[in-house]
C-alpha cells in the first residue's frame, strides 16, 4: 500500500500496492535487454561506449561477485568510486541481489 502525507502532515494510505518482488535493477537494467534494446547505447564515458547489453552483463557480473563474497539481502555495500561505468555496475549489481548500495563521495576527507 502506498502512503502519502496529507495537508496536516499525517500519513494516509492511498491504495497502490507495491509488488513484494519489485527490483529497481530489473526495471532500469534488465527490462531494456528483455525488450530488445540490448544493442542500444546506454553509457558514454571518457570515449568508451556501452550498450544496455554491456550494462546488463556488468551488473550481473558484479552482483554475482558480491554473492560469492557472501553479501546477503539487506546488507550494505559501500561504493567509493568515481562516476564511471564501474559505479553503474556496482550500484545496480548490489541492488539486483537485494543489498543496499551506499555511495560515498570520493572527495570526502
Amino acid at each position: 500500500m502506498r502512503r502519502e502525507l496529507d495537508s496536516g502532515g499525517d500519513v494516509r494510505n492511498v491504495g497502490a500496492v507495491i509488488p513484494r518482488d519489485l527490483n529497481a535493477a530489473h526495471w532500469f537494467v534488465d527490462r531494456h535487454v528483455e525488450e530488445g534494446r540490448d544493442d542500444r547505447l546506454a553509457i558514454i564515458h571518457e570515449g568508451r561506449h556501452f550498450t544496455y547489453g554491456d550494462v546488463h552483463a556488468g551488473v550481473n557480473r558484479l552482483g554475482s561477485a558480491l554473492r560469492r563474497l557472501g553479501v546477503r539481502r539487506e546488507q550494505r555495500v559501500v561504493l567509493l568510486l568515481h562516476d564511471s561505468p564501474e559505479f553503474v555496475w556496482s550500484f545496480w549489481g548490489a541492488l539486483k541481489i537485494g543489498a543496499v548500495p551506499v555511495p560515498i563521495n570520493t572527495l570526502l576527507k
